[in-house]
């Protein structure tokens, strides 16, 4: 029995605090655009949401602000999601990843060298982890 495939992701989902702020730090700093209107999505999941759509990538998001939610910030220490990464094509990208994050003035780790691949690290304003990743020949 072979195993079903898929072409790609779809989306992925984001549950945050405030979609406002949220969409517009994806609009602004990550370079998404939204995608169609805001929507209540369905009655029972009580999310409503809008999504972003990064152009030149494909990647699309939904931003989801729930009527009841926590309010707490993400915790990658909780089962679940613990980031997100992008690719780079080359270290000036990565630079230009670096300098655009400071003009806007996010909070970012060093470069950072995992061995196979050197990643700058911020987080969106629920604290949801992203990871700017240039894949290196090590391996």
């Amino acid at each position: 029995m072979t195993t079903p495939t898929f072409t790609q992701a779809a989306h992925v989902a984001l549950v945050v605090r405030d979609m406002a702020a949220s969409v517009a730090f994806y609009e602004q700093v990550m370079g998404f655009e939204r995608s169609g209107e805001r929507r209540e999505g369905p009655p029972e999941a009580r999310h409503p949401r809008q999504l972003v759509r990064h152009p030149g990538s494909g990647l699309v998001l939904g931003i989801h602000e729930p009527y009841e939610r926590s309010n707490d910030r993400f915790d990658p220490q909780r089962t679940g999601l613990d980031h997100l990464a992008v690719t780079v094509a080359d270290r000036p990208a990565l630079e230009e990843w670096i300098a655009h994050l400071d003009r806007h003035g996010v909070a970012h780790s060093p470069v950072r060298d995992a061995g196979y691949a050197e990643f700058v690290s911020f987080a969106d304003p629920d604290g949801i982890a992203w990871e700017v990743w240039l894949p290196t020949t090590g391996g």
